[in-house]
Parts: C-alpha cells; sequence; structure tokens
C-alpha cells in the first residue's frame, strides 16, 4: 500500500515514473536519509566500509544550502559526521531565494582548495518566508559539478498538485531526491513524510544491512522498506495518507489547497492596501509574512512592538500566529492550512493585531 500511495502522490505532483518514493516520520529524516544517499556518488572512499573518523587519507566533504534553508539540514550534517564548518549557507537574492552565481562561485572555492563538495540541498517554500529557490538554475550546476541535488519541498511542494501551481516544482524532475510532507499541507495527521529519489539504488546502499535473523525469502519484485532507511519496523503510515486521497479525492484537495492560495494572496492585498502593515516577503504559498508598521517607528523599537503584538494576540487564544525574522527583522506570520479556515477567519486575524496595536501593544 505505501508504494501504491507513494506512486498516487508522484502523480498528483508531476513527479517522472523513475522516482521512487518511500515515507518516514519528518523531512528532517528523509533530509538525511537523502543525505546519507548523497555520499554513496563517491563509492572509492569506502565511507560505509570505514567511516570517516580518524582518516587522513578522506579529502574534505562538503554541502551548500542557502541562508534560509530549514535548521534540519545542519542537524543532518551534525548526524552524519561532516561536521557544521562543512555546510556552506550560500547568500540570497532579494527574494531570498538562493542565489546559482553564488553557490558555482563558492563550489570552485571549495574545489581549488581540495575539497569535495557533493550535495545541495534547495528548498521550494523556505519555513520563515516560503521562498522558491531556483532549481532548474541549481541543477544545471549540480549536474556539471557531478553533485547530488535534494530538494526540500516539505511544505511548498504539495501546491504542485494544483495544475496552475505546478511550476512550483519546476526542475525539480532533475533533483536526484525530494521531499515533500503530506502532513503539514495535504491534511494528513502527523507523522508523515514522502521522500522520492531517482537513484534508490544508492539510497539502498546507505542503509541496507541483513543479518542472519532478517533474512526472508521475499517473492520476485518485492520491495523491502527497511533497506531504505534507519527503522527496521515500520508504522503503517500510508494507511493515513491512502484513507485522506481517497476520501478527499484529488481535485477535493486541489479545491482545499487553491482556496488556501486565494485567501493567502487576499490577505497579502489587505496587507499591502493598509498603511498600518508592510509586507516582508512574496506570498508563494498560503502563508504570508508581515509587521505592524507605526509612523516612526523603526529598528529595534519596531522589533519590539510587534513582539509585543503577538503576544497580545496570542493571549487572547482566538487565532494562533507565528514570527520569524527576515533580513534581521522582526516579522509576524499567518500560515492558512487547516481544512475549516475561512477568509473570515484570516480576516478575524488581522483585525484582532490592529486591535492589539491600538490597545498598546
Amino acid at each position: 500500500l505505501e508504494l501504491l500511495t507513494m506512486d498516487w502522490l508522484r502523480q498528483m505532483l508531476g513527479l517522472p515514473e523513475n522516482f521512487f518514493g518511500v515515507i518516514a516520520d519528518t523531512a528532517s529524516s528523509n533530509t538525511l536519509y537523502a543525505l546519507a544517499a548523497a555520499r554513496e556518488i563517491h563509492p572509492e572512499f569506502r565511507l560505509r566500509e570505514e567511516g570517516m573518523s580518524g582518516r587522513a587519507d578522506l579529502p574534505r566533504m562538503v554541502i551548500y544550502c542557502s541562508e534560509e534553508a530549514h535548521s534540519s539540514v545542519d542537524k543532518a550534517v551534525m548526524t552524519l559526521g561532516f561536521g557544521l564548518e562543512a555546510l556552506r549557507k550560500i547568500p540570497t537574492d532579494t527574494a531570498l531565494r538562493m542565489d546559482p552565481q553564488a553557490l558555482a562561485t563558492e563550489i570552485e572555492h571549495d574545489r581549488r582548495l581540495g575539497r569535495v563538495p557533493f550535495a545541495v540541498v534547495a528548498t521550494v517554500g523556505t519555513t520563515s518566508t516560503t521562498a522558491i529557490d531556483p532549481v532548474g538554475a541549481i541543477a544545471e550546476i549540480c549536474d556539471r559539478q557531478k553533485m547530488w541535488l535534494h530538494v526540500d519541498a516539505s511544505y511548498g511542494g504539495t501546491a504542485a498538485i494544483v495544475p496552475e501551481m505546478r511550476h512550483v516544482l519546476d526542475g525539480c524532475d532533475r533533483a536526484d531526491s525530494l521531499v515533500v510532507n503530506p502532513h503539514k499541507w495535504l491534511f494528513t495527521p502527523m507523522d508523515c513524510s514522502a521522500l522520492y529519489t531517482r537513484r534508490p539504488e544508492l539510497l539502498k546502499r546507505a542503509f541496507q544491512h541483513i543479518p542472519e535473523f532478517l533474512v526472508v525469502s521475499e517473492g520476485e519484485g518485492v520491495t523491502n522498506l527497511m533497506d531504505y532507511g534507519i527503522a527496521l519496523g515500520r508504522r503503517f503510515r500510508a494507511l493515513k495518507l491512502w484513507f485522506v486521497i481517497r476520501s478527499f479525492g484529488v481535485e477535493g484537495l486541489q479545491s482545499l489547497i487553491r482556496e488556501h492560495i486565494r485567501i493567502a494572496r487576499q490577505l497579502g492585498e489587505w496587507i499591502d492596501g493598509d498603511s498600518e502593515f508592510e509586507r516582508m516577503a512574496d506570498v508563494n504559498f498560503s502563508t504570508v509574512v508581515f509587521r505592524h508598521c507605526p509612523p516612526g517607528m523603526r529598528g529595534s523599537e519596531l522589533d519590539d512592538h510587534n513582539a509585543r503584538l503577538l503576544q497580545d494576540v496570542l493571549e487572547r487564544r482566538e487565532v494562533y500566529l507565528s514570527h520569524t525574522r527576515v533580513r534581521g527583522s522582526y516579522a509576524l506570520r499567518i500560515a492558512i492550512g487547516n481544512i475549516h479556515t475561512t477568509e473570515a477567519h484570516v480576516r478575524r486575524a488581522l483585525e484582532l493585531i490592529k486591535e492589539a496595536a491600538r490597545s498598546g501593544g
């Protein structure tokens, strides 16, 4: 059922037929699995057999992501033994997307120093601002440099099931691996994270280890999913995703996501048309990033003002907002992802922020 459900989702997302899919708990785990597979593009280093510790013969291996990438990339690099010094945070452009030219320059710099660039993590829908890295341009670099490309589309990738949003995954057909989380925006209960790869043999090489007590006779063509990650015993996560797809249907899911995007764009228009507010990032999906801007207030005073507003609104226990920092400035975030959220709910959230501001928040 997991293979079937993952193939359904693959088709919904418009990914190529040669993408093999497996389910894990979260994108943090799947990003780690993807980077473990990426190590196997260099079998000459014998990392599976000899590891990395104490090896003077092993060159420094380097991974790249944008300065807006999720912290799970850092944690994967730490856990796999590369160390944080092996992770390069690439600058972003005015839309907070990874700068491909800066990436290419950094890779060439590392090569000149004798290091081995081997993987790039691009993002479709960054956590803070939902920025979309230029995956196509990054894929060109990875092809040229013979590097693994992993795409973190855990949030934004789901939008691609809507035909008019399919462009958000442009270039992802050239990725070596991609993660998308049905538990984020496909209305599936926690936890359910889908990892796709067009190189399943390397993912299998990274994790397959079969002691005698696990040797069983399997029918021809059977895929044993224990070979594609850490876990031997695996929860039946596919069942709840299967139920969601069967219950809503593809058109029903498309309708819900399309409406969330419409509401977010409407909120963006309200913010743009209100002199009290400033939008801090593009509205790419269903998350809007902004701040309240009283006349004459700036810098740390403005940051503190918005932090107080957030706390005041949360203490009313009517809506839930979150925050982030954009280029160092404190910003508020409204994320629309529940099947019951309507335009009226979002309008009320904006009104509550205004009320908090008027009351001295």
